[in-house]
């Protein structure tokens, strides 16, 4: 069922509005997915995100947002000069971070994953309000959920030592 194209048109009809509604590149919800369902690996999922996002996703989406304008500032929605500048940087930094991503092991990769996902969602629950609150509150968010994490793999490792008698 998972490599069934109709499936994965849906899935991908499914990240599309995702895409669209919430500004997202798709890769929050696709990689756990691709994971999961498909038995991808944290690297291959990234890379296959990352490939199915070149065409479909932000052409349209970008094309959709650039022809409506801001009710009362009457400008467009997107800045085409801030993209263009944007983009140069993405150039360099996309292809750093593809070569970290594939240097990583993929618990590592997936960790780093997972924490910044709990980043966004913090900071998007948060607002922007209070800039330097919502990040204090975010940051304190990751930083919690990484205490969780080690606390857990600290009890997991002992129940495990415990139980094999060391």
């Amino acid at each position: 069922m998972a490599s069934n194209p109709v499936f994965l048109i849906l899935f991908g009809v499914v990240v599309g509005v995702f895409s669209g509604l919430m500004g997202l590149g798709g890769g929050s919800v696709m990689i756990p997915i691709m994971v999961l369902l498909l038995g991808m690996t944290q690297q291959q999922a990234h890379g296959t995100s990352l490939a199915v996002m070149i065409p479909p996703v932000t052409l349209p989406a970008v094309i959709a947002y650039y022809q409506a304008r801001d009710p009362d500032t009457g400008k467009r929605n997107v800045d085409l000069v801030v993209a263009l500048w944007m983009a140069i940087g993405v150039l360099v930094g996309s292809y750093s971070g593809g070569k970290l991503a594939n240097f990583l092991p993929k618990d590592q990769l997936r960790l780093v994953f997972g924490f910044l996902l709990i980043y966004v969602a913090a900071y998007t629950v948060f607002g922007k309000e209070h800039l330097v609150r919502t990040l204090m509150l975010s940051s304190a968010i990751v930083l919690l959920a990484i205490g969780v994490y080690a606390a857990t793999r600290w009890y997991d490792s002992a129940a495990l030592r415990q139980h094999a008698g060391i």
